[in-house]
């Protein structure tokens, strides 16, 4: 009895630790139960973008202008020409990208996939501070909002 509750024991630990370090291969990527197909447009902006002030990095800083949205309804959504680099603003904030997946399930390289380094189509849902981007490809990356102003690097 004591082997097997030790042998238990050991198969528990492991299942956490293999579970902690696994790839998510969720290829729904926090679209689960809500249609892309019938994406709303984005509400306009509460007001025009000034040109930003330099930043401490060499970058541009900017504020969020955009207006609110509603949370688990899809948007349509383009990334600037500049992918990720390029400014993310919806729903009053910027946002970080965190990580991705293709749509094969495989981990997307954020600094490298020419879908995150160029502009790229899609659709937005924000869930509660975290976002997700589905690309016209299906790649999904999931985004962390990010308090007050941002400084964005400049882009070729």
């Amino acid at each position: 009895m004591r082997v097997l509750a030790l042998l238990c024991l050991a198969m528990g630990v492991m299942l956490v630790a293999c579970s902690a370090n696994a790839v998510r291969t969720d290829t729904a990527g926090g679209f689960a139960g809500i249609s892309t197909s019938d994406a709303r447009d984005l509400p306009l902006n509460v007001e025009s973008r000034e040109e930003g002030r330099q930043g401490t990095n060499g970058g541009t800083v900017f504020d969020p202008i955009s207006a609110p949205i509603d949370d688990e309804v899809a948007y349509r959504f383009d990334l600037g020409h500049c992918g990720l680099l390029s400014p993310v603003d919806l729903d009053g904030s910027f946002w970080d990208p965190l990580d991705g997946v293709t749509s094969s399930g495989a981990q997307l390289d954020l600094a490298g996939d020419p879908e995150m380094i160029n502009a790229a189509a899609g659709a937005i849902v924000v869930i509660g501070d975290e976002m997700r981007f589905r690309t016209a490809l299906g790649s999904v990356v999931r985004f962390e909002r990010h308090e007050g102003e941002k400084e964005f690097p400049g882009c070729d």
